[in-house]
C-alpha cells in the first residue's frame, strides 16, 4: 500500500479525488507503473494515522508498506460507533490472542452517496 504523505482522515473532498491524490505524490516517470485499488483505507501505527491505497500494480520501491500475511480480526461499523468497536477488537486482541495488534487498517467501505462506513482490521497471528 502506498500511504499519503498529507492526508490523515477521510473527508468528502479527499474522497472524491482520492486516487489522483496517490498518483500526483508519484513522479511522472513512475506513474505507469503504478495501479492503484479504488478502495481508501486508513492506517494507523504508532499513534499516527495516514490514508492510504492499495498497490494492484509497483514497481520494487522502499516506500511502500506491505502488510503481513497472517490471521486478521475484522469488524464492520460506522462512523459513530468507529472507536468503541476499535476498542472492542484490540480488547479481543489481547485476552483471546495474546498478542498487542502492531497495526490498525480501517478500510473505508462506500456505503451510499455521500455515506461510508468503516471496517476494521488488525493483525493477531503473523504467518
Amino acid at each position: 500500500m502506498k500511504s499519503s504523505n498529507m492526508l490523515e482522515y477521510p473527508t468528502l473532498e479527499n474522497l472524491w479525488s482520492y486516487l489522483s491524490h496517490f498518483y500526483d505524490q508519484l513522479d511522472e516517470t513512475e506513474r505507469d507503473q503504478f495501479i492503484f485499488e479504488d478502495l481508501a483505507g486508513i492506517y494507523q501505527k504508532n499513534g499516527r494515522s495516514q490514508l492510504f491505497a492499495t498497490c494492484l500494480q509497483y514497481p520494487e520501491q522502499s516506500d511502500l508498506t506491505v502488510l503481513p500475511a497472517g490471521i486478521y480480526l475484522c469488524a464492520d461499523c460506522t462512523g459513530q460507533n468507529k472507536e468503541q468497536v476499535l476498542k472492542r477488537v484490540l480488547e479481543i486482541a489481547r485476552e483471546d490472542y495474546g498478542t498487542e495488534p502492531p497495526f490498525v487498517v480501517e478500510l473505508i467501505v462506500i456505503s451510499g452517496i455521500l455515506h461510508w462506513n468503516y471496517q476494521i482490521q488488525v493483525l493477531v497471528k503473523e504467518d
